[in-house]
């Protein structure tokens, strides 16, 4: 990653990754991907990646956005390639944590959704019910929750991360090789971002047109569980401690395209999205720069 990103603060929480990551079909026909069986598990910081990380989350968003004007197989292969490796690279999104106002999911009797979330249109769940959406390949004895009188644990048959303290216990499952997410939720939440990225483009391009503020794709953001902390080493710093990769890739995001010091655009020869430091640059990469000058070469020849 670059760094042209001004992000302010630093991510007081790390995030965990698995070094590899399989799909699952369930009873139902849904496909889910979850840690593979023999799967490692390392802590990171999404801010050290995060320009790489919402350039290859809105490159799968691209991908399935295409599909949905043209099916095509070899396409729809690439799309799953890509998932998987993002997977590998940033680890699942914790939607379980993303979609409901709950802090502590586990222990509480009702979940309360919220609005325009990727899960389910439903309003509330019960806890154990919206739970189960998440562990659908557990076998007996592989998690149990184990309620007390003032507290609730989440006991594993595995060795992964726990949390104790400021953390919601629910993480104790997220960063298990028991949790898993549906491959249509992370395709839908990378539509999301994809979606939105382009009318900000579309927007931006009519700047002189707007009278008023415009809010792009309202309702569809949610960064209701954002923490933070000043802490105090070197320097004084914000201390960000988010509910799930999800926000952490929105936040990002908010960072990315309201940076007046970068540019962040798609090229204009091969449309892909980049993060530059120079605000006048309009390519990915100095390839596409030097082909599209080869293209207007041979245009005002033909001219």
């Amino acid at each position: 990653m670059k760094g042209n990103i001004s992000l302010i603060g630093n991510y007081g929480s790390d995030w965990i990754r698995y070094s590899d990551y399989e799909f699952k079909e369930a009873s139902d026909g849904d496909v889910y991907i979850t840690p593979a069986g023999e799967a490692s598990y390392t802590m990171y910081n999404p801010f050290n990646v995060a320009e790489d990380l919402i350039i290859d989350l809105i490159n799968i968003g691209d991908l399935a956005l295409k599909l949905e004007k043209n099916e095509d197989k070899n396409e729809r292969k690439e799309l799953i390639k890509e998932i998987l490796l993002f997977t590998r690279k940033y680890g699942l999104i914790g939607l379980i944590c993303a979609s409901v106002y709950n802090r502590d999911i586990i222990g509480d009797d009702i979940v309360l959704l919220i609005e325009n979330n990727i899960i389910t249109g439903e309003k509330m769940m019960e806890e154990s019910k919206y739970v189960e959406q998440f562990i659908p390949f557990v076998e007996k004895g592989d998690v149990e929750f184990r309620r007390y009188k003032n507290n609730v644990d989440v006991v594993k048959r595995e060795d992964s991360p726990k949390y104790h303290g400021k953390r919601p216990v629910v993480l104790d499952l997220v960063f298990s090789k028991f949790y898993t997410e549906k491959l249509n939720w992370i395709i839908d939440f990378a539509k999301l971002i994809s979606s939105h990225f382009n009318q900000l483009l579309i927007y931006k391009n009519t700047t002189g047109q707007l009278t008023e503020n415009v809010t792009i794709m309202a309702g569809k953001f949610h960064p209701h569980k954002i923490g933070f902390t000043i802490d105090q080493l070197d320097e004084t710093n914000i201390s960000w401690d988010f509910d799930s990769l999800k926000t952490t890739i929105e936040t990002i995001y908010a960072f990315a395209v309201t940076d007046e010091t970068t540019r962040m655009d798609r090229c204009k020869h091969c449309n892909s999205v980049y993060i530059a430091s120079n605000v006048r640059t309009k390519y990915c990469s100095s390839s596409c720069r030097n082909l599209a000058n080869v293209q207007k070469s041979r245009e005002r020849k033909k001219g």
